[in-house]
């Protein structure tokens, strides 16, 4: 049974919920994202050191990622350190962003770590193997690189999930006929900013999509309670909508 797990749905700055983070657990074990709060999340699931194959870094920002030295950490200074490798995926440069992170967090940074960490960096558009699960990817507009992915086995989908930033084209089309689809969801439109997507467009697009089921993540704090309203009031997605806050569980 394949599953993917909400850990967290927060923006950057909720004081109430995890940053936003998703648990893959299928074929291969795979955190997707890992804010300051997230890796308080994962623990909170009580894995071991070796449960993780692969973490997958949407973009490099504080609340996808300052969460990565200190699970790292964890996974060494456990009653038995991690023994298997452990891959990181991410955009380009992840390699050097991670290993600053842990030069910052805990010097002697990745030196510590006993277990291997392998890199798999991938230019938004191009397609990660991770046997046997096929992780398509595509730029969204965030103002820096971002994999918005397509998480494919057997050439079945089994869920999208957009990352941080505005609809593409290339989104767009990376997100057709997804099933699931989690998507960030900032606010109602006009209210969204200049790197972030409003309740609308993200309805539309899962109409759009035709998919079945929209998770909405990464909706503003201050605008929670004001974009739950708009969803339920709307006619544009006949789909089943979530918005969890950290720790639903659906099977795909």
């Amino acid at each position: 049974m394949t599953t993917l797990t909400i850990l967290g749905a927060g923006e950057a700055f909720d004081p109430n919920l995890p940053n936003t983070s998703l648990l893959y657990e299928g074929a291969k074990n795979v955190l997707i994202d890992c804010g300051f709060a997230a890796a308080q999340a994962y623990w909170r699931r009580g894995f071991d050191q070796n449960y993780l194959d692969a973490i997958l870094l949407t973009h490099h920002h504080a609340d996808h990622t300052f969460g990565l030295p200190a699970l790292l950490m964890v996974m060494q200074l456990a009653p038995q350190n991690r023994a298997k490798p452990l891959t990181i995926i991410g955009t380009p440069d992840t390699k050097n962003y991670v290993t600053q992170l842990m030069d910052l967090a805990y010097t002697p940074g990745r030196k510590r770590l006993t277990f291997g960490v392998n890199f798999a960096e991938c230019v938004p558009g191009d397609a990660v193997n991770l046997n046997p699960i096929t992780i398509k990817t595509a730029l969204p507009d965030h103002g820096i690189p971002v994999l918005s992915t397509r998480w494919e086995v057997g050439g079945a989908c089994h869920f999208a999930y957009s990352g941080d930033g505005k609809v593409t084209p290339a989104s767009r089309a990376l997100f057709k006929d997804s099933g699931v689809l989690i998507h960030e969801c900032y606010a109602l439109p006009g209210h969204e900013g200049a790197v972030h997507t409003d309740a609308q467009t993200v309805l539309q697009l899962a109409a759009d999509s035709k998919v079945s089921t929209l998770i909405l993540v990464h909706v503003a704090a201050s605008q929670r309670k004001r974009v739950a309203e708009f969803v339920q009031a709307q006619k544009i997605f006949g789909g089943r909508v979530l918005m969890p806050e950290g720790g639903l569980v659906i099977q795909i």
